[in-house]
């Protein structure tokens, strides 16, 4: 492969994968289906710069295999291996990817994948693995070669999503945004955090309905201080809605919650579902209507709703895509079909979470970040790029203290005011290069 090689970009030559399997203190259910346990796959690579200077970079991803491969005919703990082999071969691949910015290697792995996944599908027996599924695995891969190309500048890689350092703009994906980049919409990096609480469909509310162990939502509030709140539904508008009023007045008798979002992980299957639920809400509580934000992927990934009615329920709540959101081409369509805007995530991959960012906010989208329980280097750079964006909503999604506390020992360690939280906030550090606030060097 022969590119050209500019002063900014650097090139793989040696990479190393490791994995860990976080098990959850309880059960997390989402699009209804309980996590237990999940693996993090973290990718170690070694870039040499064009002059010649050899410098290290890390990344990781969170392979949720009951959120990114729901069904097929192998069990949960096949799916996860078939996708730790692909990570393996992502890795290995990037080494042959040539020289570039990581938005371009990304790109030539990217054009890949389709293929790659059908591969996979092959070798273990089933009729496909979900895009989105490959898309976890290239991430760990992708955050790797962000961090390192940051480091060979000693810069935040943030600071370098500019005509200076990459060699193409967002014009590649629509012409109108010819000469326009990514770093044209990121402000000045933000080092307080909202911290996101997330309800999920079975936690409790208040201390007299909790499970031996399990805090509940109020004991959270009061505790936390915490200002965003949000909350998984199960698909029954009339039930869900009353959830909804009734976990907002608890937060409000123990804490100033300012905004509340709903996230029925597809459980919904019609826009007059979700039309009552809301209804339900605004009967029972106008604060509590009041106070909705947006309303995170009601319906099935891969399913298609009424594009007026789509917009109607857009103009009354943003509605955004999260699970059905695995091409960047999707962006051209969304608000014809009714979206208001789309999730990033970090574990899908620093480069589609910055482009998708660029190009909706040059389109007037919304976006929001949210973190896939991230623990530990997944929690740094989860909160690195929501502190680093002009989001439509401030959060930081930070589930992993709810489910998987231990898990960020190490963190904690490094970084206490990162993970733990006061006054509904935590702080990232100051400085640091590539994608971590705070690391002044590689390792």
């Amino acid at each position: 492969m022969n590119h050209a090689m500019r002063v900014t970009h650097v090139r793989v030559l040696h990479t190393e994968t490791r994995f860990q399997d976080v098990r959850l203190d309880r059960p997390f259910t989402i699009s209804g289906r309980p996590i237990t346990h999940f693996t993090t796959a973290e990718v170690r690579v070694e870039v040499v710069t064009c002059a010649g200077a050899r410098v290290q970079g890390r990344g990781t991803s969170t392979l949720s295999v009951p959120w990114a491969w729901p069904s097929a005919p192998i069990d949960v703990d096949e799916r996860d291996g078939a996708l730790r082999s692909l990570v393996r071969q992502l890795a290995a691949a990037v080494t042959e990817a040539g020289p570039g910015d990581p938005i371009q290697i990304w790109h030539r792995l990217y054009a890949d994948l389709d293929r790659r996944l059908a591969e996979l599908a092959g070798d273990v027996g089933c009729p496909e693995v979900p895009r989105l599924a490959g898309l976890l695995a290239l991430g760990a891969v992708d955050n790797a070669v962000h961090d390192a190309w940051g480091r060979a500048q000693t810069l935040p890689s943030y600071a370098m999503y500019t005509s200076e350092y990459l060699g193409e703009c967002l014009g590649r994906f629509d012409p109108q945004l010819a000469g326009v980049y990514p770093g044209d919409y990121l402000g000045a990096a933000r080092h307080e955090l909202p911290v996101q609480h997330v309800l999920g469909v079975g936690d409790p509310l208040a201390p007299h309905d909790a499970r031996s162990g399990v805090d509940s939502l109020s004991e959270w509030i009061a505790r936390e201080r915490l200002t965003h709140l949000k909350i998984k539904l199960a698909g029954d508008p009339v039930a869900d809605g009353r959830r909804v009023v009734s976990a907002f007045q608890v937060t409000r008798e123990h804490g100033p919650v300012l905004a509340v979002s709903i996230d029925p992980n597809e459980s919904y299957h019609s826009v007059a579902d979700v039309h009552r639920m809301l209804d339900t809400v605004a009967e029972l509580s106008e604060a509590a209507y009041r106070a909705l934000t947006y309303l995170e992927q009601p319906f099935p990934r891969g399913t298609n709703q009424d594009g007026e009615s789509m917009r109607g329920l857009s103009d009354r709540v943003p509605t955004v895509m999260d699970e059905g959101f695995t091409r960047l081409s999707q962006l051209d369509d969304l608000l014809e079909q009714g979206w208001s805007g789309v999730v990033i995530k970090a574990a899908k991959g620093q480069s589609p979470a910055i482009l998708a960012y660029g190009i909706a906010r040059a389109r007037g989208m919304h976006v929001v970040a949210q973190d896939l329980t991230a623990v530990c280097l997944g929690l740094e750079h989860s909160a690195a790029l929501v502190a680093a964006l002009e989001l439509s909503w401030p959060h930081l999604e930070y589930n992993s203290r709810q489910y998987a506390p231990g898990a960020n020992a190490e963190l904690g360690a490094r970084h206490p005011e990162l993970v733990g939280v006061r006054d509904g906030m935590v702080t990232l550090p100051e400085g640091g290069t590539g994608l971590y606030p705070g690391r002044a060097c590689a390792g």
